[in-house]
């Protein structure tokens, strides 16, 4: 980093950093990344907590049998009586590296995947900061913040939200090259954007491109280049991952806009904590342990977002040196996410919530944390990088705000532990609280003492050593923060779970069920084992464990659900309605245990010759929470189909199932007159029924499920879950790619010729 000899014992001090080069840092990168998780590299564990083991899991494990079944998993037979799968976007279904999980063991592979994207990140992180700060050593801090921080390990839970996020620095790269160099690299950056767009992590993708449109506003601005050219590659970009992501986002608005009708989806949970921003500094400041990791109070998405006390002050210290367009956005927008994090504790996140509606999509406030976790590392970049450039009256000047920086934080870091042990009885916590500060404090002016001293050492490899150092303890700061995501035997992932049941419900057969009551309940009690409190859970069916095992049940945990389900299921159901949707086993509640209890008089999921009621969608939502209702001998229709129906009574239907799968149910039916068949399954648009390969009208039946009419006589019925969303989105898809492939290879034959027209014109000038 510092080296170079001038007159007489004179030294002059230069950057001299690039020994730290894409394939060393890659090494070092890698290599952390092992010691921060062997036990899932060698397959001795895997992750559990949380969201990893009740929703990531199961539903890789769903998306891995249908591939290998040789299907789409377009839709969820097996929660909320059925719900879209594909479309929540967050499956991961076209994500093309997921192969890696879909091929390998399971309970390996997803945990491998998870910690090679922390990889992954921190190497795009080290490009881009290089690429903006002309500094491998400040890059490589970077890259290693970035990928070790607490938001980026709590995001190991999440499969979506970790590659989003470890997508962006990658995306940011990328198309600001193609905005400048045209060609070849505007397909690499529409394929990169494409990528982190399927992941299915809408804020984080939201993020990415706010921060993107800013730059590149700025950009057009300040002339950085030609404006026409700069605009058609931008547009050009956005066009090509549009396109590309066609297959995926056309099904996603669909369901969107089915479950907006949800109540309350613009209400927001979970935002920081008024002295949230403390914990940059101290991270278990006002935490509390739950299930052995700490938590905010009254917040539950992010276990931490630490970055490292020096990245904090190296990136202050950039904001107040900033000199340059790029710092002045990062820094906007780490102030304005610390803001809008804090949600309606300041008057900002209410004013953009009424102005910008996009904004109230994003139920947690907590996590507009994302954007200083993405830009702070970059300003401790620039802020490191300027610190080492720095020579004569400049590097004093910096020695002077980085003194009065440094001795700021130790300060306020002493005065956050004296507040916790001086404002609430002392508790299990406190202790805690107090060796968590001083150990922040100790790497803190361990690693400042560090870079003060690399900046003194002549000799060029002592000097890489002490910056090897540096990196391995801004590593072992950040791994250190806080108790991490604990990691159990993957012996608990283990399909078929045995339940112990007379009878295991079955797909198109019965259903288990937790009535909502119940599962409050079952879900704020753990046990204090990993081990013995997921196997509980998964006893309990609870949230998605269902999938583990292939049993279908009447609730589930997705990001979006359909509005109508929600409205019948998220009520405790009368004994009419267990009988309707084919609950065969629900859990019951005895002194503070819970049992299976076995229920017999539930109907089959496919029914027919009902007597229609029709009624208002309010009547009807009122009729099916009484004891008298009667699904074995009505059924109500909305109004509409008051003038469209023939059936009007009931009839002897006889049913004889053929087929029950995933999309698709066949049945061989002879009715007596014209007659209503009812399938206890969620209504939704895409579903088509076929009456002797006819098509018929598909009704909502009992306000969720589906019903249609057939008549008198033998008929073969279908009900297929067509979804021409993703059919015409496909189509795009794969026309977009084709493009793609044909602008590379035309870019290439270009850079051919122009190549060999210049080899002729050296020929013949020699």
């Amino acid at each position: 980093m510092l080296f170079s000899t001038t007159q007489g014992a004179k030294v002059e001090i230069v950057s001299d950093d690039t020994w730290l080069k894409p394939r060393w840092f890659a090494t070092l990168l890698a290599v952390l990344t092992l010691a921060s998780y062997p036990q899932i590299f060698f397959g001795v564990q895997t992750f559990v907590y949380r969201d990893f083991g009740f929703f990531t899991y199961p539903v890789a494990y769903f998306q891995r049998e249908c591939f290998w079944h040789g299907e789409i998993p377009l839709w969820n037979p097996l929660n909320y009586c059925g719900t879209p799968f594909l479309a929540q976007w967050n499956t991961q279904v076209l994500y093309p590296p997921a192969v890696f999980y879909l091929i390998f063991p399971l309970s390996w592979s997803l945990g491998v995947f998870c910690v090679l994207h922390l990889f992954w990140g921190g190497l795009g992180m080290f490009f881009l900061a290089r690429h903006w700060t002309q500094n491998h050593f400040a890059a490589a801090f970077a890259g290693i913040v970035f990928a070790f921080n607490g938001l980026s390990e709590n995001c190991l839970m999440w499969v979506s939200n970790l590659v989003a996020l470890m997508w962006i620095p990658w995306v940011v790269w990328l198309v600001q090259r193609a905005w400048h160099e045209g060609g070849k690299m505007v397909v690499i950056a529409a394929l990169v954007g494409t990528l982190q767009m399927l992941s299915g992590a809408v804020e984080f993708v939201l993020f990415t491109w706010i921060f993107l449109g800013l730059r590149g506003l700025a950009a057009l601005i300040l002339g950085e280049s030609p404006r026409r050219g700069f605009f058609l590659r931008a547009t050009l970009i956005v066009l090509l991952i549009s396109g590309l992501c066609a297959a995926q986002l056309l099904p996603f608005f669909d369901l969107l806009d089915d479950s907006r009708h949800q109540e309350n989806i613009f209400a927001a949970l979970w935002p920081m904590p008024v002295t949230g921003w403390l914990n940059f500094f101290v991270p278990l400041f006002r935490c509390h342990a739950y299930e052995a990791v700490f938590m905010q109070n009254n917040q539950f998405w992010t276990s931490s977002y630490y970055v490292g006390v020096i990245t904090v002050a190296l990136a202050l210290s950039a904001m107040w040196r900033a000199r340059q367009i790029t710092i002045w956005l990062l820094a906007a927008l780490t102030w304005l996410g610390l803001f809008l994090a804090l949600g309606n504790a300041t008057p900002i996140y209410p004013w953009f919530c009424q102005h910008f509606s996009i904004i109230g999509l994003i139920r947690f406030p907590i996590k507009f944390v994302i954007l200083p976790v993405f830009a702070l590392p970059l300003l401790a970049a620039y802020g490191l990088a300027k610190s080492q450039r720095d020579t004569g009256g400049a590097a004093i000047r910096f020695g002077k705000s980085w003194s009065l920086i440094c001795l700021a934080t130790v300060a306020l870091i002493l005065g956050i532990i004296w507040w916790n042990g001086h404002s609430q009885t002392p508790d299990e916590y406190s202790s805690i609280v107090l060796v968590n500060g001083l150990t922040r404090v100790a790497f803190f002016t361990a690693i400042v003492a560090g870079l003060f001293f690399t900046k003194k050492i002549p000799k060029p490899k002592l000097r890489r050593a002490l910056q090897l150092l540096l990196l391995l303890l801004v590593w072992l700061d950040l791994y250190r923060q806080a108790p991490q995501p604990r990691t159990v035997s993957r012996a608990v992932f283990e399909p078929n779970l045995q339940h112990y049941w007379t009878s295991t419900p079955r797909l198109g057969v019965a259903r288990a069920m937790i009535q909502p009551s119940v599962r409050e309940q079952f879900i704020s009690a753990f046990l204090p084992d990993p081990t013995e409190n997921y196997i509980s859970r998964r006893f309990a069916l609870s949230l998605n464990c269902n999938l583990l095992d292939d049993i279908p049940k009447c609730d589930g945990f997705f990001s979006l659900e359909l509005h109508r389900c929600v409205a019948v299921l998220s009520h405790d159901l009368s004994e009419p309605m267990l009988d309707f949707v084919g609950a065969s086993q629900i859990i019951t509640v005895q002194t503070n245990n819970f049992f299976w209890q076995t229920r017999t008089n539930f109907l089959p999921l496919l029914t027919g010759g009902q007597k229609p009621v029709f009624a208002s969608n309010e009547t009807i939502l009122q009729m099916l929470a009484r004891t008298n209702f009667n699904p074995r001998t009505e059924v109500y229709l909305p109004l509409a189909g008051k003038n469209s129906l023939a059936a009007t009574n009931s009839a002897t239907v006889k049913i004889t199932p053929e087929k029950f799968s995933a999309q698709k149910i066949e049945a061989t039916v002879v009715a007596d007159a014209p007659a209503i068949l009812v399938a206890a399954q969620a209504y939704y648009h895409p579903w088509h029924a076929y009456v002797d390969g006819n098509p018929t009208r598909l009704w909502p039946a009992n306000y969720a499920f589906q019903a249609f009419e057939i008549p008198a006589g033998l008929h073969h019925i279908k009900l297929v879950y067509e979804d021409r969303q993703f059919y015409l989105g496909a189509i795009i898809s794969l026309a977009t790619l084709a493009g793609c492939l044909m602008i590379f290879c035309l870019e290439g034959v270009k850079k051919l010729s122009v190549n060999g027209m210049a080899k002729g014109k050296a020929a013949g000038s020699a």
